[in-house]
Parts: C-alpha cells; sequence; structure tokens
C-alpha cells in the first residue's frame, strides 16, 4: 500500500461517478477491479494515498474515500471557482460521513469480524455512524456471519454505505439516491408555511374603519354611553349650540 504520503497522478477514468458506465460486455473485469482497489487505498480529492492512522477518513454517498482536510478544500474551492472535483452528489458536509477503519500492526484497514484485508476485492460497508470512537466499517460477509449482532457490536446504524463499490452496485446507489433526494424534495414543495398568514395593510385598515364606524354607533344610540363623551353632563354638541345663541 506505500503509506509514504506519495501522489498517484489522477486520471479520469478512475473517478468513479466522472462518466457514464459502459455497458457490461464492453467492460474490462480486471480494470474494474483496478479501480475499486484503487479507491480504498487513494484519496478521491487529492489523489494522495490515504493516511488511514494519521488523518480523518470520510466518504461520499457513492462509497469514495477521502482525507477530511482535503475534501474540506474541495468544498471550499467548488465555491469559489466551481471546481467539480468532488461531483455533484456531495453539496456540502452533511453528505460526507467519518468511517473509522479496523487497522492492524501494519496500518492496514481489516474486517474486524473476518479478519480479512479490505483493499477492494471484497464488499466493504459503512456503518453510519456506529458507536462513536469505534469502528464502523465491516466486509458484507462479516455482517451477515454476524446477523443482527453486529448492530450491538457496532450500532447504531442509520445508513449502510458501501465502499468501492462495482459499476453495478454504483449505478444502484445511483438510482437510490436521486430517489431518496426526489422525495425530499416533494415532501418539502408539498409542507405549509410554518409563518402564519399575515394580514396586508389595506385589510388592516378596513377592519380599524369598521371598528370606529361601530363604536360611534353605538355612542349616537345609546344616550348613557354618550354622556362619557361629554363635557359637564351636556353633549358636546348641545354645548355649541347654546355658545352660538349667546354669541348672537
Amino acid at each position: 500500500m506505500g503509506g509514504d504520503g506519495g501522489v498517484i497522478a489522477s486520471n479520469r477514468r478512475y473517478m468513479r461517478g466522472a462518466g457514464t458506465a459502459e455497458p457490461a460486455k464492453h467492460r474490462d473485469e480486471a480494470l474494474e477491479r483496478d479501480e475499486m482497489a484503487r479507491t480504498m487505498q487513494v484519496c478521491a480529492a487529492s489523489s494522495q494515498l490515504l493516511q488511514f492512522s494519521r488523518q480523518t477518513i470520510v466518504t461520499c454517498p457513492y462509497g469514495n474515500l477521502y482525507h477530511k482536510e482535503a475534501a474540506l478544500e474541495a468544498l471550499l474551492r467548488r465555491k469559489q471557482d466551481d471546481d467539480a472535483v468532488l461531483g455533484d452528489h456531495i453539496r456540502g458536509l452533511k453528505d460526507l460521513h467519518e468511517v473509522r477503519f479496523h487497522l492492524t500492526t501494519d496500518n492496514i484497514p481489516t474486517c474486524p469480524i473476518t479478519g480479512r484485508e479490505l483493499n477492494g476485492n471484497i464488499p466493504a460497508v459503512a456503518l453510519i455512524p456506529g458507536k462513536p470512537g469505534l469502528c464502523n466499517v465491516v466486509s458484507e460477509r462479516g455482517m451477515q456471519e454476524m446477523g443482527d449482532d453486529f448492530v450491538i457490536e457496532y450500532g447504531p446504524v442509520e445508513e449502510k454505505i458501501r465502499l468501492a463499490p462495482s459499476l453495478d452496485v454504483l449505478a444502484e446507489m445511483k438510482a437510490k439516491l436521486e430517489e431518496k433526494r426526489a422525495k425530499k424534495s416533494k415532501k418539502k414543495r408539498k409542507e405549509p408555511s410554518q409563518e402564519p398568514d399575515r394580514p396586508s395593510k389595506k385589510a388592516a385598515t378596513n377592519v380599524t374603519a369598521v371598528a370606529r364606524d361601530k363604536v360611534t354607533d353605538a355612542i349616537r344610540e345609546n344616550t348613557v354611553f354618550s354622556s362619557l363623551f361629554s363635557r359637564d353632563g351636556v353633549s358636546v354638541s348641545e354645548k355649541d349650540k347654546k355658545d352660538n345663541l349667546f354669541a348672537r
């Protein structure tokens, strides 16, 4: 595996999800296996060998692996210059999940259940989120062998992400992700607004005017109530009439 942190020249044919998968009859199985092995060894953002024991490693919904720092830098660059190295399936930090491997003394990631090396040749699954601080990557075979007990040992599990999937499995993962996001978007559009409806200024003015007219009518019709709005027990209108007579 190297482990010296050297850089491997990027090749677009190895970028998972970079292009459309070729029909099965035209695929080179050996090349596909090499690509899966590379996915388990190389940061998809920087093309550097993954430092399993030195850096935090994250995965995306397509099962690629990244140094977390390199993925964050790529997200920042994309905001500045529309760099698409991460792919459109990664919209933000919420699409990146930490993966924690069980490592041998030589820092080789292995399945903690079967002891087999997770080098891309056997299916590996990241259990998200898993127990904090504990390994959350196991082989599919190990998961099947443990049955329901693996949740007790490695759970809780909200999502399972296949790491370094084959092209066929990757196509299924893409379809499920698109369906999931489409349902979420549709549900969001249907949800009613949380803010209460506010009357317009015109409506508020009309309500005030109606209330004022009702109070005025009540004053005119009720002499007792009308006295509250007079001076010295004489209504304002009557006093004004008397003042006008004396003025003459």
